[in-house]
C-alpha cells in the first residue's frame, strides 16, 4: 500500500503476519512490543492512522477486531462511485467522465 509512513508499514506488516501466525489480531501492546515502540498509545495512534488511509478498519469497544482491507484502493472506490452513478442516472453513461472513468477500469464507455 502507498501513501503510509515507514511506521505505519511497520505496524501493517506486523497486524498481517499476527493473523496470518496466530488467527486474531494482536492488541495494541503486541503492536508496540512487536515493532519497537515505546508506549501502546503510539501504536494506537499509528492504527487510526492506517484506518484514516483505509488500510485497516477497528470495531470501537472491542479487543483485537483490526481488520485488514485489502483489495479497496482507488480502483475498488471508483468502480463504486460509477455503478451508484449509472443506477441513478445522475449522470448519462455517454458522459465524457464517467467513459474516462471506465477505460481508467479497463472497461468499455
Amino acid at each position: 500500500m502507498t501513501g503510509l509512513t515507514p511506521r505505519q508499514s511497520d505496524a501493517l506488516s506486523f497486524i498481517r503476519s499476527h493473523q496470518a501466525k496466530n488467527g486474531f489480531s494482536p492488541s495494541y501492546d503486541e503492536i508496540a512490543a512487536g515493532i519497537g515502540l515505546a508506549s501502546r498509545s503510539r501504536a494506537f495512534d499509528l492504527v487510526k492512522g492506517l484506518e484514516r488511509r483505509g488500510a485497516v478498519r477497528t470495531r470501537p469497544g472491542m479487543n483485537r477486531t483490526i481488520e485488514i482491507i485489502e483489495g479497496q484502493g482507488a480502483d475498488f472506490h471508483l468502480k463504486r462511485i460509477l455503478d451508484a452513478v449509472s443506477c441513478s442516472g445522475f449522470i448519462g453513461l455517454t458522459d465524457p467522465i464517467i467513459a474516462e472513468a471506465q477505460s481508467f477500469l479497463g472497461r468499455q464507455a
